[in-house]
């Protein structure tokens, strides 16, 4: 039975800048990327297009890097803070139940964006499921992603900052993972926005050269059981 990587993230996209590369790499080696996507409309995003051009956009971007197709959500975008913490943990359990995942991979609690935060939050809670219940996979590894122009953009002040103690060597996948949010309309600015081309290169350089490789994707792992 393969193993299944479950990216809980709050908008479309979220998946590819944080998990794309990774992703990819594992998708070759055998292994399911699902991807969880609790705000699935983003009414107000900026250069927004219409619902099924966007819906199309992020069926394209998964599809180019061996995802499955996405669940998705309909929390409201940038709201968040409006939704009971418990019905955000209770659905993200419903896809933990229906996906049984070996690994969970969700936003760093001090994202600058809110709905990253409680998408967080709410997901560290629903990943004890397996000690609840002998009926979920045992988790194998949690752990949080970096996503350009919100985990870089935090502030000291709203606690403990992303700090990499993980990477993954992305060689072969860093141009397939800038391909696929490309697909993404409007998304992506020009040098030296952190979602330019060059400038998601180049964080893969950094990550890689701080772990001896030339690109790598950097994740911060909280629990850790067996290494991807």
């Amino acid at each position: 039975m393969r193993n299944v990587n479950l990216v809980v993230v709050a908008h479309p996209d979220d998946e590819i800048l944080g998990f794309g590369g990774a992703g990819a790499k594992l998708v070759t080696k055998g292994e399911s990327v699902q991807a969880v996507i609790l705000c699935g409309n983003v009414n107000a995003r900026d250069r927004r297009p219409t619902d099924e051009q966007l819906y199309q956009d992020m069926l394209a971007a998964n599809k180019k890097l061996g995802f499955e197709v996405p669940v998705l959500g309909t929390f409201p975008n940038i709201k968040m803070n409006t939704v009971d913490h418990l019905s955000i943990v209770q659905f993200i359990e419903k896809q933990i139940m229906e996906f049984q995942p070996n690994r969970i991979f969700t936003h760093h609690p001090s994202d600058l964006n809110d709905d990253h935060v409680h998408v967080s939050k709410a997901c560290l809670a629903a990943s004890r499921l397996y000690q609840r219940r002998n009926d979920v996979t045992p988790l194998q590894c949690l752990s949080f992603i970096e996503i350009q122009s919100s985990t870089d953009w935090s502030y000291e002040y709203q606690g403990a900052k992303f700090s990499a103690n993980h990477f993954v060597e992305i060689n072969d996948t860093i141009d397939k993972k800038i391909e696929a949010l490309s697909c993404y309309r409007g998304v992506m600015r020009d040098f030296p926005h952190p979602r330019s081309p060059e400038a998601l290169k180049g964080l893969a350089a950094y990550r890689g050269g701080q772990s001896g490789q030339l690109y790598a994707e950097a994740f911060q792992t909280i629990l850790l059981r067996e290494f991807i």
